[in-house]
């Protein structure tokens, strides 16, 4: 009976579970960009988006990771400071936020903005305390969104 009642309960959180991975990871690697909108504008979005979820964690690694797929996003598979095991949620995208943003005129007002998201993010995955983890990636990710909101 009680044999039962765990195999049930554990199939599930089982289901529970893959439902919610699921979700999270359709949500987490978009593909693509509206028409007519620039590829740095979907790769901010992303970028801030993970950066988000590198500031709600609460385990370092965690930060870590998605912090990382944020830095992914704004330097691009060709960046100095990419690192594939992170993985790569703006893979599709473009060619990385910073390279995008110096191929459109339109973009090089952001340029600035972009970098210091990008050498915020770096000190973040350095820093050893949890605390200054998280608010570099709460400050990566209000800098991203003023980027992909271009405001």
């Amino acid at each position: 009976m009680r044999a039962a009642l765990w195999v049930s309960l554990g199939t599930v959180v089982l289901a529970l579970s893959a439902a919610s991975a699921q979700s999270y990871r359709a949500y987490e690697y978009q593909v693509g960009a509206p028409a007519g909108e620039p590829k740095w504008k979907v790769q901010a979005r992303t970028g801030a988006t993970h950066a988000g979820f590198a500031a709600a964690a609460d385990a370092a690694s965690s930060v870590d990771q998605h912090l990382g797929h944020a830095l992914n996003c704004i330097e691009g598979a060709k960046g100095r400071n990419f690192n594939a095991a992170w993985g790569h949620p703006c893979q599709g995208q473009g060619d990385g936020l910073l390279q995008d943003l110096r191929a459109d005129r339109a973009g090089a007002a952001w340029m600035l903005v972009a970098e210091a998201a990008d050498q915020l993010a770096v000190a973040g995955i350095k820093s050893r305390d949890l605390a200054q983890k998280k608010n570099a990636a709460r400050g990566v990710a209000e800098l991203l969104r003023l980027i992909a909101e271009g405001r």
